[in-house]
């Protein structure tokens, strides 16, 4: 399954990766196709014509930008005699954003066209400025071109056919409105993506993509033929570089979520906050409209925008090393629109042609690179709803864990309830028959069986369902030696079953027996479908819990019946205890499990005897025996040693744990309010405890280290705890 999951996702990123290229190569051709150079273009020569500088070559008028600025050139053109068909010529010069711009000759003026009026007669979506030529103009031609106010600028002034220039305007209109409708359908899928998601990101996406589209609107003229927008033409030029700073801005912040913040280091994510702090608050100076930044923002506009670049593409390998989604796309996308923005920037300095290609290829390549933005982010909602499906199956891990606690819980409670009043030859069967009540409504299965000879002295079978008890004889009369095999590997194994009417899985748990004694519960599925990893952990827990329950139960019958309890306090005697030790140490070799030993001792208790008389005594025992196996757990054993002294012995528990065992017995002495003939009694106990260490098959090494801990604890200065070997050598 991973395999093909991998093959899936491999051919997914191919199948992405030849859409995308398809949808650049599509608006590549798209651009290149609106940029071209017009058919039938006549020569046209640009002279210094007073203010303002001119290029060498004398292709292009240089305006030096400002409100009060004002750039004067000559130009010069040759015209043929006029078309038959009576189609006029144009002067054409591409839409740049200066305030005032007219031609004249002699008696002759241009309209004065104007980048801030909203187009006028231009048209909505205007590429350029069109002043029609007078149609009888023929021969050698000199005009003046006058330019008045708004931002630096490079023009370019062509002379075409009419024709020629609406079929320039069109192709501009149409790339136009295509990267227009891009970012607003990006904008409102944005929105959309953070309606649903509700990742701050997308938000990000959205104020990024719609400052994209308020700012190329601004930088191509079209934002003031707006009815609302057009009150950006109060600020000019400044309006339009505040709305390229707030974009830069946003871009900034929209890398920095999308890289991952919390990833780029205190240091880095520092430096993005202010950079777009900076940016922000340029955006909101030049919104003061101070006519004295006039000459400033524009190249500031151009150094934010080249380091806002280099800046992201910096973040974005470094989420590439990192393996972010879309990282390295991202990255080739926009190092593309980085250079066509620098292109663009040239065609001003006559160093590559001032083809409209220049001009709307670095605009296309703002639409390209926050298309791959919202790809990338569109693919976490695939990784968030992983992550979502990965914490429901979580949840349902831990519900599924705590019911089969809650299971385990109400086993052991309703094993102790049921076995500890039964005769021997009951327990067993009323162990395992309760074993099978809580089993069943966790583990479906058509049947089950427990079997065993030698159990405690006993042959044993109890099926379920009880009346089907005669066929399940029948099967496994031929079937004990091979069931006696695998339980004496003590490993829970399952195996087909085929009997002459049904096939079925069958799941075989050995019981923990000492050889040549064995036994198995047998768990029984119908159809091919076999038992779960979990739900042989499941089975196997459950039989090792309802055997502890009967072998405590049983040891509980033989201990009360041989009368070794403790007659003054109820707690084992010593007869018992050392037993019991035998018991929990064979335990903890055989199944690798620690095993720890406190003995407790009451703090100056001849000093009880002799002041209160062995009545007193008698009473202080009772009650600390009393006081201290109520602070032990079901599974700790505890007894009277001897004289004033008792032991507890802690199957499993080791280390900080049994230390902490021994705290909480010394505190609960410590907590008895005892009184005695109206006086009251203050007791206290010294315990040391001793842990089993590997090698250790016998009690008799760990009693003697605790045995050495407990009267450290005595020369410590008397109701504390110690534990060996850490108080002596």
């Amino acid at each position: 399954m991973l395999n093909r999951f991998g093959r899936w996702h491999r051919d997914h990123d191919t199948v992405f990766l030849a859409g995308f290229a398809l949808l650049v190569c599509l608006l590549a051709a798209a651009v290149l196709a609106a940029g071209g150079e017009g058919r039938g273009q006549i020569a046209v020569s640009v002279v210094p014509g007073g203010a303002g500088e001119v290029v060498a070559d004398g292709r292009v008028l240089r305006h030096a930008g400002g409100r009060a600025q004002r750039s004067h050139a000559r130009v010069r053109f040759t015209l043929g005699s006029a078309r038959p068909d009576g189609a006029g010529r144009m002067l054409w010069l591409p839409r740049e954003p200066v305030a005032a711009m007219w031609a004249e000759a002699g008696d002759w003026r241009s309209p004065v066209r104007g980048f801030f009026d909203g187009g006028g007669d231009q048209g909505v979506l205007a590429a350029g400025y069109r002043l029609r030529l007078p149609a009888h103009w023929e021969g050698p031609v000199e005009l003046d071109l006058h330019v008045e106010g708004g931002a630096a600028a490079a023009l370019r002034p062509v002379v075409l056919d009419e024709d020629e220039v609406a079929r320039l305007e069109q192709r501009a209109v149409a790339i136009a409105a295509t990267v227009y409708a891009a970012l607003l359908t990006l904008s409102l899928l944005a929105l959309a993506l953070y309606s649903a998601a509700r990742d701050r990101a997308f938000l990000l996406l959205f104020g990024c993509a719609t400052l994209a589209l308020l700012a190329l609107a601004a930088l191509n003229g079209h934002l003031y033929a707006m009815p609302v927008l057009r009150l950006f033409a109060t600020w000019q030029a400044q309006g339009i570089w505040a709305l390229v700073f707030l974009f830069l801005a946003s871009w900034l912040k929209l890398v920095q979520h999308y890289v991952g913040g919390h990833r780029l280091g205190a240091a880095a994510s520092c430096s993005v906050d202010v950079a777009a702090g900076a940016l922000v608050a340029t955006a909101a100076v030049c919104l003061l409209d101070l006519r004295l930044l006039d000459p400033v923002m524009q190249p500031l506009a151009a150094l934010g925008s080249a380091a806002s670049g280099v800046g992201s593409l910096v973040l974005l390998m470094g989420a590439g090393r990192r393996r972010v989604a879309m990282a390295w796309p991202l990255l080739l996308v926009v190092l593309a629109t980085l250079l066509l923005a620098l292109l663009r920037r040239m065609t001003g300095y006559d160093v590559v042609p001032g083809l409209a290609a220049m001009r709307y290829g670095f605009q296309a390549g703002v639409v390209a690179t926050l298309i791959v933005f919202a790809v990338g982010l569109v693919s976490r909602i695939s990784e968030y709803r992983d992550q979502r499906d990965h914490d429901r199956l979580a949840r349902a891990d831990t519900e599924r864990r705590m019911q089969r606690e809650a299971a385990r819980t109400d086993l052991v409670g309703a094993l102790q309830a049921k076995l500890r009043t039964l005769a021997p030859g009951d327990i067993e069967w009323t162990g395992f028959r309760t074993l099978f009540d809580h089993l069943a409504p966790l583990l479906p299965v058509a049947s089950m069986v427990a079997v065993a000879h030698g159990f405690h002295g006993r042959d044993l079978m109890v099926a379920h369902p009880h009346a089907q008890k005669d066929r399940f004889v029948a099967e496994l009369q031929p079937r004990l030696l091979p069931l006696k095999r695998q339980a004496a590997n003590g490993i829970a194994l399952q195996q087909p079953f085929t009997s002459p009417d049904s096939v079925a899985i069958e799941a075989v748990i050995p019981l923990q027996i000492r050889t040549p004694s064995w036994g198995a519960v047998l768990l029984r599925r119908a159809g091919g479908d076999g038992f779960t990893s979990d739900e042989m952990a499941l089975a196997t827990e459950f039989v090792r819990l309802t055997q502890i329950q009967i072998d405590q139960a049983i040891a509980a019958v033989n201990l009360r019946r041989s009368a070794e309890l403790d007659a003054l306090t109820g707690s084992f005697n010593r007869r018992s205890i050392d037993q019991w030790l035998a018991r929990a140490f064979s335990e903890a070799e055989r199944d690798r499990q620690p095993v720890s030993v406190l003995f407790v001792d009451l703090d100056r208790f001849k000093a009880v005897n002799d002041r209160y008389g062995h009545a007193c005594g008698d009473h202080c025992l009772r009650a600390a025996a009393a006081a201290l196996r109520g602070a032990l757990g079901e599974r700790d054993i505890f007894g009277r040693y001897g004289g004033e002294e008792f032991i507890a012995v802690l199957p499993g528990r080791g280390g900080a744990a049994a230390r902490q065992v021994g705290e909480d017995l010394r505190a609960a002495v410590e907590r008895l309010a005892l009184e005695w003939e109206g006086q009251a009694l203050r007791l206290t106990v010294s315990v040391g405890v001793a842990t089993r260490r590997d090698g250790e098959h016998s009690p008799a090494a760990t009693i003697d280290r605790a045995d050495k801990a407990l009267y450290a604890a005595k020369r410590g200065g008397r109701n504390c705890v110690h534990v060996a070997p850490a108080v002596f050598t």
